[in-house]
């Protein structure tokens, strides 16, 4: 089996370079099989009851503007909420769908699509700070919480998940210029997160240290 010394992991087949840092690759070459598991394409079920989905929002969204025109309230267009709310709905559904494989970059991705998703809401509603107050540092907290539990249920390996906690743990910690620069009105979540993401990043500093070493020059090729 061939075997990169730089990435420090063997490569299955015959290939010339190594596939993480294009590096030469010692030892001898194998036949070429196929290593990769077979993954079924979506059912036909599947992609009718997508398709039933999308036509009950469509009919949702068309329903929600046609009331709003007959029935008017004045200034405000609630269907236009209406439809923010479906495309939202969408956008992180869709999101799931393309990283269901994988629950740690899910819930990472996850994470920052809703975030982005309640500033915007936040904003273009007066922006009366719930995001920030509540939402946000919430979002945080759960998904360090989540992420920590998912990986010692399913007992995955570090490097699984180890960078995912690590970016969320150190954008967690600038929960704390929010509090300094009084950007927040409700400063509990604020610090419940940052308390989070200091320990967080304690325990793998001192328990999985050289495990996250490792990890970074791997995917940053060192």
């Amino acid at each position: 089996m061939l075997y990169c010394h730089r990435c420090k992991v063997s490569v299955s087949g015959s290939p010339r370079r190594c596939p993480l840092c294009q590096g030469d690759l010692a030892g001898d070459a194998e036949p070429d099989r196929n290593v990769f598991p077979v993954i079924p394409p979506p059912s036909a079920s599947f992609k009718r009851l997508i398709r039933f989905i999308a036509l009950g929002t469509i009919a949702v969204a068309v329903i929600s503007v046609a009331v709003d025109i007959s029935v008017p309230t004045g200034n405000v267009w609630w269907s236009l909420f209406v439809i923010a709310g479906l495309a939202s709905l969408w956008l992180s559904f869709l999101t799931i769908n393309r990283q269901w494989w994988n629950i740690p970059k899910n819930i990472f991705l996850q994470l920052f699509v809703i975030s982005i998703l309640v500033l915007l809401w936040d904003f273009f509603t007066g922006f009366n700070k719930w995001s920030i107050d509540f939402v946000i540092p919430i979002l945080f907290s759960c998904s360090m919480i989540a992420l920590a539990v998912f990986a010692k249920v399913r007992k995955l390996k570090v490097e699984d998940y180890i960078i995912f906690l690590v970016i969320i743990s150190v954008i967690s910690i600038f929960s704390l210029l929010l509090i300094i620069f009084h950007a927040v009105s409700i400063i509990y979540p604020s610090v419940i997160c940052f308390t989070i993401s200091i320990i967080s990043l304690a325990f793998l500093l001192l328990f999985e240290g050289r495990s996250l070493l490792h990890e970074l020059q791997r995917r940053m090729h060192l």
